[in-house]
C-alpha cells in the first residue's frame, strides 16, 4: 500500500503548448500525469500537442501557464531559425548580450560542423552525440506504386548517433 505521505500532486504546464497537466508524483519511484484534477485519466503525453511529458525532467513542467506558453521549449523538434536563436539567446543572455551575437554563434557552429562533415571527419559533441557522414551503396529497389525493379544510386547520408548521457535522459 502507498503510504498517503510519499505521494506529491502538483498542478503544472505542458513546455510546448502551456495545456494544463496534472502531475503525481511518488517520492523515489515515477511520476504520473493525468489530464483532470480528479487523477483519473492517466496519461504520458500532452494532449493538445502530443508532447511527450515523461522524456523531461520534472523541473521543466512548469508551473506557470503564461511562462509555460512563453518558453515553448520543443525538445523532441528540431528548431530552425528564429526560434532557435531565441531559444539558446533566453537560456544563456548573460553569454550571447543580444540576439544578434546569438545568431552568428549557432550560424558559426553549423559551418563548423558542414565543413567537417564534408570532409568525411566524425564530429562527437560532448553530451549530445555523435555525427558522420556514411557512403550507402548502391543497390537494386522496387517502384512501391508499379512494382517496377530500379537502381537505386550511391549517396552520402549523415549518420547521428545519441551519446549515452542523452539515451538516459530521454529514456528516464
Amino acid at each position: 500500500m502507498v503510504d498517503p505521505n510519499d505521494l506529491v500532486c502538483v498542478t503544472r504546464y505542458c513546455p510546448n503548448c502551456g495545456t494544463e497537466i496534472f502531475c503525481r508524483t511518488e517520492h523515489g519511484k515515477h511520476r504520473i500525469f493525468y489530464l483532470s484534477e480528479d487523477m483519473a485519466d492517466p496519461t504520458h503525453e500532452c494532449p493538445q500537442c502530443e508532447f511527450n511529458l515523461i522524456s523531461i525532467p520534472f523541473e521543466l513542467l512548469l508551473d506557470d501557464p503564461d511562462l509555460a506558453r512563453e518558453r515553448r521549449l520543443l525538445p523532441h523538434k528540431l528548431q530552425t531559425g528564429k526560434p532557435l536563436v531565441e531559444a539558446v539567446f533566453r537560456r544563456r543572455p548573460d553569454l550571447f548580450g543580444n540576439k544578434a551575437a546569438t545568431k552568428k554563434a549557432i550560424d558559426a557552429v553549423g559551418s563548423v560542423l558542414f565543413d567537417l562533415l564534408s570532409k568525411g571527419e566524425t564530429v562527437r559533441w560532448s553530451g549530445l552525440g555523435s555525427f558522420t557522414m556514411k557512403e550507402r551503396k548502391a543497390r537494386r529497389g522496387r517502384d512501391p506504386r508499379t512494382g517496377r525493379a530500379l537502381q537505386i544510386p550511391a549517396k552520402k547520408v549523415l549518420r547521428f548517433r545519441p551519446a549515452k548521457e542523452l539515451e538516459e535522459k530521454l529514456n528516464s
